[in-house]
């Protein structure tokens, strides 16, 4: 679940107050960074972890829980706004909105999802273009430059998974690719991402919450989670391999496909954590399995991998946990429950954990133990969009505020 973005007279002022720089800001293009991998550079740990967070700015920005990004220092969301799903451009350095687009009349969110009314998808943006998939399976393709609505699909509105449209779209060779549908007639497609022409369709894929990620380590393989396998697909639409992965209870796959080398991670759909090697014989690719740890697994949280390890929040409980990569063996759990709507990212030096509860962790990439740097508790309403850093700053989107966080 996944959105959001900000100038003004006295920008040299305000800069030199709060120091932020949108010139040297890191970039988060989509779902998961820029490299759609949760990691983000150029963070630096304070000396001496403060006591508490300094809040900068705070902009009612509507109803979402789809997550910000942040490109070329500008903030960019999706949300609901009185009776619409509307984009906002906002400046980072002082919360002030640059523009809104509104993109269609705003979906009813009935029956156990009607606790999230707003857009649940992460925007994409690439080569000045914001592509945006609403609750209702909505997608659009935006002008960042004007705000203009360049083109929009609707064709995929009919049916929807039972908590509505929440995984992302994923830009790849000029394709706009995307999980659209749901139970009965869940499809991945891929649009051209200048005239929104449908270039392929891969049926029969019924659609969950993940998103779609372009493997870097073997080329042209895209890895993407279905509510009931985890599949292999070719750029170009063509089925590789797949993998069955039914979903426990109610997860349907929340986290999103993660991979080290060769080497594909299966986790998320609420039983535990499955490791499968991927192999080419005969001209064709079989995944063939590693290991299992039935014991250690994600629900509503994508984990990260750093340095020969995979870290997480459990899928029960919302403790972080450390998996070693090369066996599935558990390194350590940690028994503090947070949530298991969680966010996990990799700062370099430092990983995070933000839960849905706003506990903000700041922890060693520790292969041996846990090691808690900082927590910060930034109020009581729900998180359920994964938070931006940028510097010293951390963005955070609750149901209807983004708030800019310093940590100084």
């Amino acid at each position: 679940m996944k959105n959001l973005f900000f100038i003004p007279v006295c920008l040299i002022f305000s800069l030199v107050i709060i120091g932020f720089n949108p010139a040297s800001a890191q970039n988060s293009s989509g779902w998961r960074g820029s490299n759609g991998d949760g990691t983000v550079d150029g963070f630096k740990a304070p000396a001496q972890w403060p006591d508490q967070l300094k809040k900068v700015w705070q902009l009612n920005v509507g109803e979402s829980d789809a997550t910000p990004i942040l490109v070329k220092g500008k903030i960019y969301l999706h949300s609901k706004t009185d009776t619409t799903e509307t984009v906002l451009c906002i400046n980072p350095v002082n919360g002030t909105e640059i523009w809104r687009t509104v993109l269609n009349p705003a979906p009813a969110i009935t029956g156990p999802a009607s606790g999230h009314p707003g857009p649940r998808s992460t925007p994409t943006l690439e080569n000045d273009k914001l592509f945006t998939l609403g609750a209702s399976g909505i997608l659009t393709c935006i002008d960042t430059r004007s705000g203009n609505i360049l083109w929009k699909n609707t064709a995929y509105t009919a049916e929807v998974p039972r908590f509505f449209t929440g995984s992302s779209p994923l830009i790849l060779e000029g394709k706009c690719i995307v999980q659209l549908g749901g139970h009965e007639k869940g499809i991945v497609a891929a649009f051209d991402v200048n005239s929104g022409k449908e270039l392929w369709k891969l049926e029969s894929v019924p659609c969950t919450y993940s998103s779609p990620i372009m493997m870097k380590t073997i080329k042209n393989m895209i890895l993407l989670y279905s509510e009931t396998d985890l599949l292999g697909i070719s750029p170009d639409g063509q089925l590789l391999w797949k993998i069955t992965a039914p979903a426990q209870r109610m997860f349907y796959n929340q986290s999103t496909p993660l991979y080290d080398g060769t080497l594909v991670i299966m986790t998320g759909q609420g039983s535990g954590t499955k490791a499968f090697s991927l192999e080419k014989k005969d001209g064709n690719w079989e995944p063939k399995e590693v290991w299992t740890n039935a014991e250690l697994g994600v629900s509503f949280n994508t984990p990260v991998i750093k340095d020969g390890f995979l870290y997480g929040n459990e899928a029960k409980s919302g403790s972080l946990y450390c998996l070693n990569l090369k066996t599935g063996e558990k390194s350590w759990a940690n028994s503090t429950s947070l949530n298991r709507f969680a966010t996990i990212l990799d700062l370099g030096k430092v990983l995070f954990s933000l839960s849905a509860n706003r506990q903000l962790t700041f922890f060693e990439p520790n292969g041996k133990e846990y090691v808690e740097l900082a927590k910060y508790n930034l109020g009581d309403t729900d998180v359920y969009a994964a938070p931006i850093i940028s510097g010293n700053k951390v963005f955070i989107k609750d149901r209807d505020l983004l708030t800019c966080w310093s940590i100084e």
